[in-house]
């Protein structure tokens, strides 16, 4: 059972969270006025607070990331592969980004940070996949307002921005479950 004390540590951790949200909704509506909205610069920009935001999300609210949904089952590894996500964390690889976020992920190539690795893939997959939500949300609200374009463009760059990440992570969680790395 969970104590008052525990809810209210919680609730206040949302509220910080949910704060942490005008800012960017401002930062956004700044953004999009200098931009214009119907740009793709105006959406990757967006992206950019957007993810900003998630790691302020896991900083502060720090979600359990536990259960059924980051199991990894072998079916996945196959339908990935076909998918080319390994191919996309090539191009990661190639282009630095790997090295960029090695020391967030706490992963030094030792088998002793396998498990930290382990944590930071769930990490990655419930910001990003959060991420991919509010942007279908978005994107629907910029329909209705009457920007088709913004959308399409929201849509489109949700793919490689946070669809293909998220699948990455657990691709890479696959492979370390397999080895018997858990949390």
């Amino acid at each position: 059972m969970v104590g008052h004390g525990a809810r209210t540590r919680g609730a206040a951790a949302w509220g910080r969270v949910a704060l942490a949200a005008l800012p960017l909704v401002g930062a956004a509506w700044v953004w999009g006025r200098v931009m214009g909205i119907h740009h793709l610069g105006f959406v990757l920009g967006l992206q950019v607070l957007l993810m900003w935001w998630a790691l302020y999300l896991l900083h502060t609210a720090r979600p359990g990331l536990r259960g059924g949904w980051f199991h990894v089952h072998g079916w996945e590894d196959a339908l990935y592969q076909r998918l080319g996500v390994r191919a996309f964390g090539t191009l990661l690889r190639t282009v630095g980004w790997e090295r960029v976020r090695q020391r967030a992920r706490g992963f030094d190539g030792t088998r002793a940070s396998l498990r930290r690795l382990e944590h930071s893939t769930r990490e990655a997959e419930y910001s990003h996949l959060l991420l991919a939500l509010v942007c279908v949300a978005l994107s629907g609200g910029f329909a209705g307002w009457g920007a088709p374009d913004t959308a399409g463009w929201l849509l489109l760059t949700t793919v490689p921005v946070h669809l293909y990440p998220a699948l990455l992570q657990r691709s890479v969680r696959g492979r370390l479950q397999r080895a018997g790395i858990s949390p």
